[in-house]
């Protein structure tokens, strides 16, 4: 918990969107599991899933755009792009804005608000 409020109140510092931030980092993890970004390009940080504290130092990473925050404070979609090797297929968003973490499917009109929205780019 205390990490979640580190994290956020560091989002909030820096100008971040929580959403793109948390998904963008779990992303990262993803590509990270499957060998696609790799300790070279994390600066030797292991990009691992269930490390708190590792969250809140690339939350900070990513408002400062160092080391491998850099690359992460592009977002999932252009991260994608850059890291080719198909890991376009993990990165979930709508017009390069990164997906919440509850279902849309719910309230059907939520893909409609998804697609016709004045934000993201039109890819």
């Amino acid at each position: 918990m205390n990490a979640i409020t580190m994290a956020n109140y560091l989002c909030n510092e820096y100008g971040l969107d929580t959403i793109s931030t948390g998904a963008t980092i779990a992303f990262a993890m993803e590509c990270y599991q499957k060998g696609i970004l790799t300790d070279d390009q994390t600066g030797g940080i292991p990009l691992e899933f269930g490390n708190a504290d590792l969250v809140v130092d690339l939350v900070e990473m990513i408002g400062k755009r160092q080391g491998v925050g850099d690359l992460l404070a592009e977002g999932s979609m252009r991260m994608a792009e850059r890291l080719g090797n198909d890991s376009g297929h993990f990165a979930m968003h709508v017009k390069g804005l990164e997906l919440p973490a509850y279902d849309p499917r719910a309230v059907k009109i939520t893909g409609l608000g998804y697609v016709t929205a004045n934000r993201g780019e039109i890819i």
